[in-house]
């Protein structure tokens, strides 16, 4: 017989589960408003290892969503206004460049890079441009209130914080 030692899940990984859960009920029960995909990813990332990095992840999130939000949607505006193929081929990298140069050269903000960018493409690239100019609003609405729940449930700690193990007996 062998004495296997499991860890017990520790504390990031309940928060970041409870975040998911909540973010699948309130995207469940939105009526198609927010996404439940697109929160639990929103929700998985911005759940850190400590409350102060947490709240900075969310910042910069909700930060970048908006910035990538305003781009991409002048961006769909403009290309709605012309309903050529040739706009978008030429308004997506144009968008990227000013995401690129406004965040780095502009405001300083690099970490905001990565997450402008997907929230441009998410807006400018969208399947479905029936939903118009709601399309800009719902992916800045998924991000902001994935990142709300995130930083909500960060921030219960509980008092005591012990490790724990289970200790599995199992046969050769």
């Amino acid at each position: 017989m062998k004495k296997v030692n499991i860890e017990v899940p520790g504390l990031r990984i309940i928060k970041t589960v409870i975040t998911v859960l909540i973010v699948m009920i309130i995207g469940t029960f939105s009526n198609g408003i927010l996404q439940p995909y697109e929160m639990a990813i929103v929700a998985i990332l911005a759940i850190q290892g400590d409350v102060v990095k947490s709240f900075k992840e969310v910042k910069n999130r909700i930060s970048a969503t908006i910035v990538g939000g305003i781009i991409g949607t002048i961006a769909m505006s403009i290309d709605f206004i012309s309903n050529t193929q040739i706009t978008n081929i030429i308004l997506v990298p144009l968008g990227i460049f000013l995401i690129l140069y406004f965040c780095s050269k502009l405001i300083n903000r690099s970490e905001f890079i990565a997450i402008a960018c997907y929230v441009f493409l998410a807006i400018t690239l969208d399947e479905e441009p029936e939903s118009g100019w709601f399309y800009p609003i719902y992916v800045m609405a998924n991000t902001i209130v994935a990142s709300i729940v995130a930083m909500a449930v960060n921030l219960y700690t509980p008092k005591t914080r012990r490790k724990s193990r289970i200790s599995v007996v199992k046969d050769k």
